[in-house]
């Protein structure tokens, strides 16, 4: 079997569980957009792929409005958002075994993507 040095890992879906955060996000800025949707289970598709686009495809939204929806939508993420999600079960435990074996760890988002190889780094 190939042993690899890197090992790169998508955030959300994968390492984390962000499903909450993000669904109540987009139910906000659809809000603020005049469109009302209470069920967050028809909002799960919007985890993982880039939310312009997703608001584009979804509710047919112009470029304009859906770069207006992805403000609204931080407006609510970065102060309350990004703290309803957490990690998946034994994913901390798994990340310092590969950390411990000297693997790079790299995460991938649709909005950027991270890496860091500090022996020093914390989880």
């Amino acid at each position: 079997m190939k042993e690899y040095k890197v090992i790169i890992f998508d955030l959300d879906g994968t390492i984390s569980d962000s499903g909450v955060g993000i669904t109540k996000c987009v139910q906000y800025a659809l809000k603020k957009l005049n469109i009302i949707e209470e069920d967050l289970e028809k909002l799960k598709h919007f985890v993982g792929p880039p939310l312009k686009d997703e608001l584009i495809k979804t509710y047919g939204c112009s470029e304009e409005q859906a770069k207006q929806g992805v403000e609204f939508y931080r407006e609510r993420y970065t102060p309350i958002g990004i703290y309803e999600t957490s990690l998946y079960e034994k994913v901390e435990q798994l990340l310092i075994s590969l950390k411990e074996k000297g693997k790079i760890i790299a995460l991938a988002t649709s909005n950027i993507f991270l890496i860091n190889s500090s022996a020093s780094c914390r989880l």
